[in-house]
């Protein structure tokens, strides 16, 4: 009788080696393809426009970009925090043309938010080149402990805040025929969820996926939340709108960012649960500054999800930390997945935004020779 003899593979001692040297020869081509992507933009003369731009990253960016000579408004509901931020912003002035303006005003509020980018619109003259949704804040603990009404008022902090900013300029840059950029910023939590972030992670999954606007506000819906759990559909909002503004120029790019040491993330410590914090491990997190410059450089490399670190990098490309129905099945799918969708992404949604753009365009033409 033979006994059937059972070997357990186990990488050699020569194939450790080798195994390592294609990682890190993976790991260099993607570092060298990220660097030669890159290219300079020119913020001088430029007008941004930063909703949240009192603390935080959105006070680092503005700080940024008026170092780089733009111009800047800032938006917040704080006129204290708004007149200390100006004041750092000035610090920052590279000449004596640039025009930095701030305005007070509830961006969770949709004609507040109206309001404060048409007066910026006025004040400069046009609609802005950059706008950059940078407003939100984050209340952790865990799902029952917190009332409804803590999980509604995170979604408006972080998504209608954005919302109700990119709808009007988007309406303003189309009717001016401006080809501008809208920068919004949603989290690293936007492509993953645990413990803790019950009412966060929903509202950064929320600057991807679509919300019923009209219903935003809606007291009934609040009342009803009382009960219900707030279901996002997954329908990307940045994704949607990458493709739809083509049509008018307008580009769009996601930020994921990771840890930010800003004031709110101090004031979310203070409420983190202990396994949150477990689970999140060893973060030390970014200064709003280094943050803010990695968001630049992925707008020089015109990257749609902007990341900058090994998880959120990994994290963009995979679904999350969610199981997998079948491993094996579900890792040839997404290989598949790689090839086949941004072929279909290319012939037939980008196409038939190109299209349209185009349709719209000979309209604008036509429009402009008769007035």
């Amino acid at each position: 009788m033979v006994t059937p003899s059972v070997h357990n593979w186990t990488p050699s001692s020569t194939a450790i080696p080798h195994i390592t040297a294609t990682l890190a020869l993976l790991v260099s081509i993607a570092l060298l393809m990220s660097f030669f992507g890159r290219r300079r933009v020119d913020f001088s003369g430029k007008h941004c426009y930063i909703g949240g731009g009192s603390e935080g990253l959105g006070l680092a960016l503005a700080c940024l970009l008026v170092e780089r000579g733009a111009h800047v408004s800032v938006v917040s509901r704080s006129r204290a925090k708004l007149d200390a931020a100006i004041s750092r912003i000035e610090t920052h002035r590279q000449s004596p043309s640039q025009q930095i303006a701030s305005y007070a005003c509830d961006l969770t509020l949709a004609d507040d938010a109206a309001a404060a980018l048409n007066f910026a619109c006025e004040r400069f003259g046009s609609a802005p080149d950059f706008v950059f949704a940078c407003a939100g804040g984050a209340v952790p603990g865990f799902f029952a402990d917190l009332d409804a009404e803590r999980h509604w008022q995170c979604l408006e902090w972080n998504f209608k805040t954005a919302l109700c900013t990119i709808h009007e300029a988007t309406r303003r840059m189309r009717q001016e025929g401006r080809p501008g950029k809208l920068v919004l910023t949603a989290s690293i939590m936007a492509m993953m969820g645990f413990a803790g972030y019950s009412s966060y992670t929903p509202s950064k999954y929320a600057i991807r996926g679509m919300c019923a606007s009209s219903r935003l506000s809606s007291p009934a819906v609040v009342k009803q939340l009382k009960a219900h759990v707030v279901l996002v559909p997954r329908l990307g909002l940045a994704e949607s709108l990458r493709n739809e503004l083509q049509i008018y120029g307008i580009s769009v790019h996601l930020f994921l960012p990771a840890t930010i040491l800003s004031p709110g993330f101090a004031e979310e410590e203070k409420l983190k649960p202990a396994i949150t914090r477990r689970i999140e491990g060893p973060d030390e997190g970014q200064t709003p500054e280094a943050v803010a410059a990695h968001m630049v450089r992925g707008l020089e490399r015109n990257d749609f999800y902007i990341t900058y670190e090994p998880v959120g990098n990994m994290l963009r490309n995979s679904r999350g930390i969610t199981p997998r129905n079948n491993v094996l099945a579900d890792t040839l799918w997404g290989i598949a997945g790689t090839v086949v969708l941004p072929i279909w992404r290319m012939v037939s949604p980008d196409s038939e935004v190109r299209a349209e753009a185009k349709r719209v365009a000979s309209a604008r033409k036509i429009q402009v020779s008769r007035s």
